[in-house]
Protein backbone atom coordinates (compact mmCIF):
# COMPACT_ATOMS: atom_id res chain seq x y z
CA UNK A 1 0.00 0.00 0.00
CA UNK A 2 2.80 2.70 1.06
CA UNK A 3 4.33 1.86 -2.20
CA UNK A 4 1.20 2.50 -4.11
CA UNK A 5 1.19 5.52 -2.74
CA UNK A 6 4.54 6.61 -2.99
CA UNK A 7 4.19 5.59 -6.99
CA UNK A 8 0.68 7.94 -7.23
CA UNK A 9 3.12 10.68 -5.74
CA UNK A 10 5.60 10.33 -8.11
CA UNK A 11 3.65 10.48 -11.01
CA UNK A 12 1.96 13.70 -9.48
CA UNK A 13 5.20 15.31 -8.77
CA UNK A 14 6.68 14.37 -12.82
CA UNK A 15 3.05 15.62 -14.22
CA UNK A 16 3.53 19.15 -12.71
CA UNK A 17 7.65 19.41 -12.44
CA UNK A 18 7.34 19.20 -16.68
CA UNK A 19 7.34 22.19 -18.44
CA UNK A 20 4.26 22.97 -20.51
CA UNK A 21 4.88 24.88 -24.29
CA UNK A 22 2.42 27.54 -24.70
CA UNK A 23 2.60 29.40 -28.36
CA UNK A 24 1.01 32.70 -28.68
CA UNK A 25 1.36 35.78 -31.59
CA UNK A 26 1.13 38.87 -30.55
CA UNK A 27 -2.37 40.42 -31.20
CA UNK A 28 -3.56 43.37 -29.53
CA UNK A 29 -5.73 43.50 -27.73
CA UNK A 30 -6.39 40.25 -27.05
CA UNK A 31 -2.60 39.23 -26.17
CA UNK A 32 0.71 41.46 -26.55
CA UNK A 33 4.80 40.55 -25.51
CA UNK A 34 5.03 42.53 -21.98
CA UNK A 35 8.87 42.06 -20.57
CA UNK A 36 9.55 38.04 -19.75
CA UNK A 37 5.69 37.69 -19.81
CA UNK A 38 2.49 38.52 -21.99
CA UNK A 39 -0.30 40.53 -21.10
CA UNK A 40 -3.68 41.50 -22.42
CA UNK A 41 -8.01 40.28 -22.60
CA UNK A 42 -7.24 36.89 -23.54
CA UNK A 43 -3.76 36.41 -22.05
CA UNK A 44 -3.63 37.84 -18.90
CA UNK A 45 -6.36 35.39 -17.16
CA UNK A 46 -4.36 32.52 -18.13
CA UNK A 47 -1.45 33.75 -17.00
CA UNK A 48 -2.93 34.14 -13.32
CA UNK A 49 -4.55 30.84 -13.93
CA UNK A 50 -1.08 28.98 -14.74
CA UNK A 51 0.40 31.33 -11.96
CA UNK A 52 -1.80 30.13 -9.32
CA UNK A 53 -1.74 26.58 -10.03
CA UNK A 54 1.84 26.83 -10.04
CA UNK A 55 2.49 25.16 -13.82
CA UNK A 56 5.71 25.35 -14.78
CA UNK A 57 5.75 27.14 -18.61
CA UNK A 58 7.76 28.28 -21.57
CA UNK A 59 5.77 31.02 -23.53
CA UNK A 60 7.06 30.83 -27.37
CA UNK A 61 5.97 33.78 -29.68
CA UNK A 62 5.42 31.77 -32.99
CA UNK A 63 3.42 32.67 -35.99
CA UNK A 64 -0.64 31.49 -35.78
CA UNK A 65 -0.28 29.63 -38.85
CA UNK A 66 1.98 26.72 -36.91
CA UNK A 67 -0.19 26.48 -33.89
CA UNK A 68 -2.51 24.58 -35.16
CA UNK A 69 0.02 22.29 -37.29
CA UNK A 70 2.30 21.54 -34.11
CA UNK A 71 -0.83 20.95 -31.86
CA UNK A 72 -1.99 18.69 -34.54
CA UNK A 73 1.33 16.71 -34.74
CA UNK A 74 0.58 15.84 -31.10
CA UNK A 75 4.28 15.47 -30.49
CA UNK A 76 4.64 16.60 -26.90
CA UNK A 77 2.36 18.84 -24.56
CA UNK A 78 1.82 22.16 -25.97
CA UNK A 79 -0.97 24.48 -26.47
CA UNK A 80 -1.49 28.17 -28.19
CA UNK A 81 -3.64 30.78 -26.86
CA UNK A 82 -7.01 32.07 -27.92
CA UNK A 83 -8.32 30.28 -30.60
CA UNK A 84 -12.19 29.19 -31.48
CA UNK A 85 -13.72 26.24 -30.40
CA UNK A 86 -15.09 23.97 -33.62
CA UNK A 87 -15.97 20.36 -34.57
CA UNK A 88 -13.22 19.69 -36.42
CA UNK A 89 -10.44 20.78 -34.06
CA UNK A 90 -12.15 18.96 -31.21
CA UNK A 91 -10.82 16.09 -33.30
CA UNK A 92 -7.37 16.56 -32.59
CA UNK A 93 -7.25 18.68 -29.72
CA UNK A 94 -8.38 19.43 -26.00
CA UNK A 95 -9.65 22.53 -24.77
CA UNK A 96 -9.47 24.38 -22.08
CA UNK A 97 -12.46 26.64 -20.36
CA UNK A 98 -12.86 29.63 -22.40
CA UNK A 99 -10.59 32.38 -21.30
CA UNK A 100 -12.46 35.12 -22.92
CA UNK A 101 -15.74 36.24 -24.57
CA UNK A 102 -15.50 38.62 -27.84
CA UNK A 103 -18.04 41.13 -28.76
CA UNK A 104 -20.34 40.60 -31.35
CA UNK A 105 -17.81 40.23 -34.61
CA UNK A 106 -18.45 42.56 -37.75
CA UNK A 107 -16.71 43.00 -40.64
CA UNK A 108 -13.64 45.89 -42.03
CA UNK A 109 -14.54 47.59 -44.99
CA UNK A 110 -13.04 50.93 -46.87
CA UNK A 111 -15.50 53.72 -46.68
CA UNK A 112 -15.57 54.40 -49.89
CA UNK A 113 -17.37 51.22 -50.92
CA UNK A 114 -20.53 51.62 -51.04
CA UNK A 115 -21.38 48.43 -51.86
CA UNK A 116 -20.81 47.46 -48.45
CA UNK A 117 -21.31 50.65 -46.26
CA UNK A 118 -25.29 50.08 -46.79
CA UNK A 119 -25.34 46.50 -45.64
CA UNK A 120 -26.63 45.58 -42.32
CA UNK A 121 -27.49 42.22 -42.06
CA UNK A 122 -24.94 38.84 -42.96
CA UNK A 123 -27.42 37.01 -45.03
CA UNK A 124 -27.36 40.54 -47.69
CA UNK A 125 -23.83 40.57 -47.31
CA UNK A 126 -23.17 37.32 -48.27
CA UNK A 127 -25.10 37.34 -51.12
CA UNK A 128 -23.66 39.80 -53.08
CA UNK A 129 -21.07 37.80 -55.33
CA UNK A 130 -19.86 40.38 -56.89
CA UNK A 131 -17.85 41.18 -53.44
CA UNK A 132 -14.51 38.80 -52.02
CA UNK A 133 -14.16 38.28 -48.62
CA UNK A 134 -10.61 38.09 -47.18
CA UNK A 135 -10.56 35.42 -44.90
CA UNK A 136 -7.00 33.81 -42.92
CA UNK A 137 -5.71 30.12 -43.84
CA UNK A 138 -6.65 28.03 -41.01
CA UNK A 139 -9.12 30.46 -39.22
CA UNK A 140 -12.69 30.03 -37.71
CA UNK A 141 -14.49 32.47 -37.41
CA UNK A 142 -16.65 30.58 -35.18
CA UNK A 143 -19.87 27.87 -35.78
CA UNK A 144 -22.48 30.45 -37.29
CA UNK A 145 -20.45 32.78 -39.31
CA UNK A 146 -18.30 29.19 -40.80
CA UNK A 147 -21.74 27.68 -41.52
CA UNK A 148 -22.99 30.55 -43.58
CA UNK A 149 -19.83 30.73 -45.40
CA UNK A 150 -20.39 27.34 -46.59
CA UNK A 151 -24.36 27.88 -47.21
CA UNK A 152 -23.60 30.97 -49.27
CA UNK A 153 -20.42 29.64 -50.89
CA UNK A 154 -18.84 33.02 -50.40
CA UNK A 155 -16.08 34.02 -53.01
CA UNK A 156 -12.64 34.33 -50.83
CA UNK A 157 -9.49 35.20 -51.26
CA UNK A 158 -7.44 33.24 -48.63
CA UNK A 159 -4.15 34.00 -47.15
CA UNK A 160 -1.85 33.02 -44.45
CA UNK A 161 -0.57 37.00 -43.72
CA UNK A 162 -1.20 38.35 -40.28
CA UNK A 163 -3.72 41.09 -39.69
CA UNK A 164 -1.60 43.92 -40.75
CA UNK A 165 -1.06 42.67 -44.34
CA UNK A 166 -4.84 41.78 -44.44
CA UNK A 167 -5.61 44.99 -43.56
CA UNK A 168 -3.27 46.43 -46.67
CA UNK A 169 -4.94 44.14 -49.39
CA UNK A 170 -8.58 45.70 -48.38
CA UNK A 171 -7.11 49.22 -48.70
CA UNK A 172 -5.35 47.91 -51.87
CA UNK A 173 -9.03 46.75 -53.28
CA UNK A 174 -7.38 43.46 -53.22
CA UNK A 175 -10.68 42.52 -51.49
CA UNK A 176 -13.92 43.90 -50.07
CA UNK A 177 -14.21 42.67 -46.92
CA UNK A 178 -13.20 41.25 -44.25
CA UNK A 179 -14.30 39.71 -40.50
CA UNK A 180 -12.85 41.61 -37.86
CA UNK A 181 -13.85 41.04 -33.72
CA UNK A 182 -14.96 44.80 -32.27
CA UNK A 183 -11.97 44.92 -29.57
CA UNK A 184 -8.97 44.86 -32.55
CA UNK A 185 -11.22 47.65 -35.10
CA UNK A 186 -11.21 50.15 -32.17
CA UNK A 187 -7.46 49.90 -32.31
CA UNK A 188 -6.98 49.62 -36.07
CA UNK A 189 -9.76 52.52 -37.23
CA UNK A 190 -7.60 54.98 -34.99
CA UNK A 191 -4.38 54.48 -37.33
CA UNK A 192 -6.56 53.88 -40.48
CA UNK A 193 -8.95 57.04 -40.90
CA UNK A 194 -9.81 55.24 -44.59
CA UNK A 195 -11.34 52.23 -42.96
CA UNK A 196 -14.45 51.75 -40.94
CA UNK A 197 -15.99 48.90 -38.74
CA UNK A 198 -19.68 48.14 -39.71
CA UNK A 199 -21.36 45.96 -36.89
CA UNK A 200 -23.33 43.13 -38.67
CA UNK A 201 -27.23 42.98 -37.23
CA UNK A 202 -27.97 39.21 -37.74
CA UNK A 203 -24.32 38.02 -36.10
CA UNK A 204 -25.23 36.54 -32.52
CA UNK A 205 -22.93 37.59 -29.16
CA UNK A 206 -19.16 36.99 -29.82
CA UNK A 207 -16.60 33.91 -29.92
CA UNK A 208 -15.41 32.43 -27.19
CA UNK A 209 -11.49 32.51 -26.62
CA UNK A 210 -9.82 28.99 -25.17
CA UNK A 211 -6.72 27.58 -24.71
CA UNK A 212 -5.68 24.84 -27.50
CA UNK A 213 -3.89 21.95 -26.81
CA UNK A 214 -2.50 18.84 -28.13
CA UNK A 215 -3.72 15.43 -27.02
CA UNK A 216 -0.52 14.81 -25.01
CA UNK A 217 -1.59 17.79 -22.77
CA UNK A 218 -2.59 15.78 -19.48
CA UNK A 219 -6.07 16.31 -18.82
CA UNK A 220 -4.89 17.31 -15.27
CA UNK A 221 -3.07 20.25 -16.30
CA UNK A 222 -5.78 21.32 -18.33
CA UNK A 223 -8.30 20.82 -15.42
CA UNK A 224 -6.21 22.44 -12.90
CA UNK A 225 -5.98 25.55 -15.30
CA UNK A 226 -9.86 25.66 -15.56
CA UNK A 227 -9.64 25.25 -11.65
CA UNK A 228 -8.04 28.82 -11.43
CA UNK A 229 -9.77 30.02 -14.50
CA UNK A 230 -12.94 29.84 -12.77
Amino acid sequence: MKFIIFFLIIIQYTLFSQTLEILYEDREPYIKTESNTISGIVATPLINAIKNANIKITLIKKPSKRHLFEIKSNNKAICAIGWFKNNEREKFAKFSNFLYQDKAMGVLVRKDNPLITEISDLNTLLENKSLKLLTKSSYSYGTYIDNKLLEFKTKNKDVSSGNKTMIKLIKKKRADYMFFSYEEAQLLINKNSDLIFLAINDIPKGNKRYLICSKKTSNKTIALINKYLD
